[in-house]
């Protein structure tokens, strides 16, 4: 999500980010003459605003290769490149998992142009690095759009601590019907299950954005309440969102287990029949990044399917050397 749910942070595809880079672009006729693996890594970002749809993913791969030569470029781009350089940067900082551009995201978050601020917030709550915590709580009461909004409160449910639960708090109470389904799931990351009440609520919302995201919050929950409700989804012939019930379920069952046996079960997702469950599960194995979670990812890759494209670039971007 940049700021659309929980949902988003666990199913943000790589070719649907890279879509997104450059959806706003006008796209050139004809190839480019810029060669991916020699042009200066600032060209490679200039690039990435006017590639025709066909060539986007060999530039993101040519980036991925050359992972710690363009990485510099890419946090500078972040900090002072036009809106549209901007948002490639965070999207592919990202992608990188690259904490060392943590800062460059932070000067994103208050730039003037909305979808910069909120793709800055979704990378920074992708990466989950601690470090980001002092700048998202002052960003949460300053932020005026929603979508950037609910990422903050997202991001900072993954990485703050006991203390942030009295600044997520009043969220509970906001207008928007989504704000209060992020904080609670929010909350439930740092022990508070006050919110279930209300994330079991939304899975009957009017709202289809509501109710995907408040379905994926519920594996969020320990309380049997959120279980009851994701079988009840799971039984029902016409439940909504029944990738979202599975993926809260796995991630209920992960939230009970070792590392090496969330790698095991992981791994199985990943080569399973869910397209939604395989990607997050790819997606969950990269942030992991151990030598068993990219032994898992090369299982996955060895699919000749759409996942094993995604879990090629994710194990590529995360092993990739100069």
């Amino acid at each position: 999500m940049g700021g659309s749910g929980f949902a988003g942070r666990r199913l943000n595809a790589f070719a649907a980010l890279l879509i997104i880079v450059v959806a706003a672009a006008s796209p050139v006729a004809g190839q480019s003459t810029l060669n991916y693996r020699s042009a200066p890594p600032r060209a490679l970002v200039r690039a990435s605003k006017t590639l025709p749809r066909a060539e986007r993913a060999a530039l993101a791969a040519a980036m991925i290769a050359r992972k710690n030569e363009v990485l510099p470029a890419l946090r500078e781009a972040a900090r002072s490149g036009d809106a549209a350089e901007k948002f490639f940067a965070c999207t592919m900082i990202a992608e990188l998992r690259d904490h060392g551009g943590v800062d460059a995201l932070l000067v994103a978050t208050t730039d003037g142009d909305v979808k910069v601020r909120r793709r800055a917030a979704t990378a920074l709550r992708i990466l989950a690095d601690r470090r980001s915590a002092p700048h998202l709580r002052k960003r949460l009461g300053s932020e005026t759009d929603l979508g950037a909004l609910k990422t903050i409160i997202a991001a900072l449910g993954r990485i703050g601590d006991r203390r942030d639960v009295r600044r997520i708090e009043p969220w509970l109470a906001h207008a928007d019907h989504g704000v209060r389904v992020v904080a609670a799931s929010a909350l439930a990351m740092l022990g508070d299950e006050r919110g279930v009440d209300l994330v079991v609520q939304a899975t009957f919302s009017a709202d289809p954005g509501v109710q995907k995201s408040a379905t994926y919050a519920l594996g969020l929950f320990a309380s049997p309440l959120a279980a009851g409700r994701l079988q009840a989804i799971l039984n029902d012939p016409n439940g909504a969102w029944k990738s979202y019930a599975l993926i809260a379920q796995a991630e209920r069952g992960l939230a009970k287990q070792s590392t090496g046996d969330q790698i095991a079960a992981l791994d199985a997702l990943a080569r399973g029949r869910s397209r939604t469950l395989a990607e997050w599960a790819v997606d969950r194995l990269t942030d992991i990044g151990t030598a068993d979670a990219a032994a898992a990812l090369r299982r996955a890759r060895d699919r000749q399917t759409p996942v094993g494209k995604l879990a090629a670039r994710r194990l590529e971007a995360i092993e990739a050397r100069p």
